[in-house]
């Protein structure tokens, strides 16, 4: 049960892209497969982020969708003999991973506070203060839960733009 509720915040899953090409034009050909301008992702779905040889984030965008807890490609280019391969993962933005800890924390530490206090002094009038905590408690995972299944195909389409464009097929 915890295992799961620890993937659901901080959980990834590793990838690795070969590449047809040298570092150089490699980082070059990922670049131009994506955007770093947030003006040029109004009008198209397209791949997000920086590319540079030692970090490469990438991102699906939607027009007139946000979701913060969609899945982020983080990794960086690594030369293995003459092959270079980006290696990384798919997560959650940290800054995504920081709020919900944040969230689930306050919400735990509400629940524990709360109970002790009632237990301690009795309930009586405020019983119903530990639910509360329990129910932002578990909206959180709800809301987390339905962000990510609305996000369900951005890694296989992140995956698709990156080995298209290290393999030099067009998309």
């Amino acid at each position: 049960m915890f295992r799961w509720f620890y993937n659901l915040i901080y959980g990834s899953e590793l990838a690795s892209f070969e590449s047809a090409y040298s570092l150089d034009e490699s980082v070059k050909r990922l670049s131009d497969a994506s955007t770093d301008s947030i003006i040029a992702t109004l009008g198209r779905q397209t791949a997000y982020g920086s590319v540079s040889d030692h970090e490469v984030q990438l991102t699906r965008t939607i027009p007139f969708v946000r979701n913060s807890f969609k899945p982020v490609f983080v990794g960086s280019f690594q030369r293995v003999g003459d092959r270079t391969i980006l290696v990384g993962k798919f997560t959650m933005h940290w800054v995504a991973k920081a709020f919900l800890s944040l969230w689930f924390g306050f919400c735990a530490l509400w629940t524990l506070l709360v109970l002790v206090a009632g237990i301690s002094k009795g309930l009586g009038e405020v019983w119903w203060m530990p639910l509360g905590g329990t129910g932002f408690f578990l909206f959180g995972i709800l809301l987390v839960g339905f962000c990510r299944w609305l996000s369900r195909n951005d890694v296989a389409w992140i995956s698709t733009v990156i080995s298209n464009a290290l393999s030099g097929k067009t998309a």
